[in-house]
């Protein structure tokens, strides 16, 4: 049987223990949910990194895939705009090409018009065929006047001689020929160079609608197409 003073000294001791062991749970505790909460702050960090970094991502994705659109929508409008812009051209052209013939015959049929297309050809077939003889196709409808004045023109360029040949199926202007030579200053022979012609008519229609935009009186007054004056 223990003395009272040997129980006292084992309660101290166990009480001592005790209360060491309470002080490591809780200083154990304690660091586990200092640790706790580091991690849970270093997860919070991470997720909010990640998280503006796909929203960077996102937003850069977006603004690629609008640039994108936008190029691709500017590409399909120039498209349709050089679509429109060329069948608006065949269409005026087109317009040009079936009134210019009409414009050279009213041309032709104008004397002092006439009289001008017979010298220009004239002058500038005196430049390939001087000192040969000329033989001349023309359409119905000539006059004396016409020929007279075109034969004195043709000695002045060099003509060694002049033969007159009606060609029923011309409408206007002149073919004047030697042996292996013509110089065609007929309707068609006018209008044999296409692209030049269509060039020109559409310098001088864009220049047309320069004026009529700088001059809104001009505009008022322009018709809704120009058309060629036809002149040779």
């Amino acid at each position: 049987m223990s003395s009272p003073g040997v129980d006292s000294v084992l309660e101290a001791q166990v009480e001592a223990m005790l209360e060491r062991v309470a002080e490591h749970r809780d200083r154990r505790i304690a660091e586990i949910r200092a640790s706790t909460v580091r991690q849970v702050e270093q997860i919070l960090r991470s997720a909010r990194a990640e998280a503006r970094r796909s929203v960077h991502q996102a937003v850069a994705r977006e603004r690629a895939r609008m640039t994108q659109g936008l190029r691709q929508a500017q590409a399909r409008a120039e498209l349709q705009a050089r679509q429109l812009a060329q069948s608006q051209t065949r269409i005026l052209l087109e317009e040009m090409w079936q009134q210019i013939a009409t414009a050279l015959e009213a041309r032709w049929r104008a004397a002092s018009e006439r009289s001008a297309w017979i010298a220009a050809a004239l002058t500038e077939a005196s430049e390939l065929l001087s000192g040969r003889p000329w033989t001349i196709e023309h359409p119905a409808g000539l006059t004396s006047e016409d020929r007279r004045e075109a034969e004195q023109l043709a000695r002045q360029r060099g003509a060694s001689a002049l033969e007159w040949q009606l060609d029923p199926r011309l409408r206007a202007g002149l073919r004047v020929k030697t042996p292996g030579t013509c110089v065609d200053a007929t309707g068609p022979g006018l209008l044999a160079r296409r692209t030049d012609i269509e060039a020109a008519f559409l310098d001088e229609y864009a220049a047309t609608l320069t004026a009529a935009v700088q001059s809104p009186a001009a505009a008022r007054a322009m018709p809704a197409r120009s058309t060629p004056g036809g002149a040779p």
